[in-house]
């Protein structure tokens, strides 16, 4: 099929703040909805949309969006169920990190305060496994967007896909709330996540996120870990709780800071950890620059440290893409 589809196009649902599209990878994609319908019409939509793109499909004919993806291939998985089902639909957050790439709908405001992200989605993926459309043994799900913690809706969704036996749950969280929801996720080895501390200490934590929180997510990090430590069928699921470190021009990009992380990261408990470069507000603001030195050396410091303190290292998918083009 000559780099035409993504793996996700019929298989992949992605739930964002204003509409529901196929497109799992925040590009274009096709719109189903934007959010109209009842829960039993809009799993109807879905149903109904999902076989006119493969008609479209066996006609030759790509979904409009999908012509200048970057993350075409040839991996078109051609299924009549859905496999994947990404949650990025609110913006709500209890966190004030100053890249967040949602800043623009925030106004930079964040609140413990939990609040409503969209109800009437629970009620639709609800739908759609009693209709049989869901691939119980295969979902995959990710929450990204806001913050889980603030979304009041996210225990009752982690109750629906556990009681369905999803097969993993990874969710983006800042680690501020400790969720129990997403601790009994962890253990039942259906759960992974990841938190960027992007700090090694107090003082640049709370200039990064704006929020003077660090030992609490510290904390909050050892207790995930102690929940993935109780899950029974699987002895190395303690290395899906992640701690992540964005590199910031003039905040945290320099080793003892990354030192300090991977030491804190030890103490904790934690197995895996992950670097990135900073690329969301990145590409919005040195498009065209070059990727500075300091993240290619800055990786490499990571790699050598992670080695000696016997950690796992996993290097952002994106920022390597990045970093092998040399430009934003």
């Amino acid at each position: 099929m000559e780099n035409k589809y993504c793996k996700f196009l019929l298989s992949g649902l992605s739930f964002h703040q204003k509409n529901v599209r196929f497109c799992t990878t925040l590009q274009l994609g096709r719109i189903i909805s934007e959010y109209e319908e009842k829960p039993k019409e809009l799993a109807q939509k879905i149903l109904s949309t999902r076989k006119d793109v493969r008609d479209n499909i066996e006609k030759g004919i790509i979904p409009n969006g999908c012509l200048d993806c970057i993350y075409k291939n040839n991996e078109f998985e051609d299924t009549d169920k859905i496999t994947r089902i990404d949650l990025y639909y609110w913006y709500h957050c209890n966190c004030g990190c100053f890249y967040c790439s949602y800043r623009d709908e925030t106004k930079g405001e964040f609140s413990d305060k939990e609040k409503e992200g969209n109800p009437i989605i629970y009620d639709t993926i609800k739908e759609l496994y009693k209709l049989g459309e869901i691939d119980k043994d295969n979902l995959m799900v990710n929450f990204g967007g806001g913050e889980l913690g603030v979304l009041k809706e996210y225990p009752k969704l982690v109750k629906l896909f556990l009681k369905n036996n999803v097969k993993n749950i990874w969710c983006e969280t800042s680690g501020i709330k400790y969720s129990d929801a997403l601790a009994k996720a962890l253990e039942k080895g259906k759960a992974g996540l990841s938190i960027a501390i992007c700090s090694g200490c107090p003082e640049t934590y709370k200039k990064i996120k704006n929020r003077d929180k660090y030992k609490q997510v510290l904390n909050n990090l050892k207790k995930y870990v102690k929940a993935a430590g109780k899950c029974k069928t699987n002895s190395d699921n303690t290395s899906r709780v992640i701690s992540k470190y964005i590199i910031l021009q003039g905040f945290n990009n320099n080793k003892d800071e990354i030192d300090k992380w991977l030491i804190d990261s030890v103490n904790i408990g934690i197995r895996q950890v992950e670097i990135s470069m900073e690329f969301c507000w990145g590409i919005h603001t040195k498009k065209g620059q070059k990727v500075e030195e300091y993240n290619y050396e800055l990786f490499d410091y990571t790699e050598k440290r992670c080695n000696q303190l016997g950690l796992v290292l996993k290097k952002n998918e994106t920022s390597l893409a990045i970093m092998n083009e040399g430009i934003y």
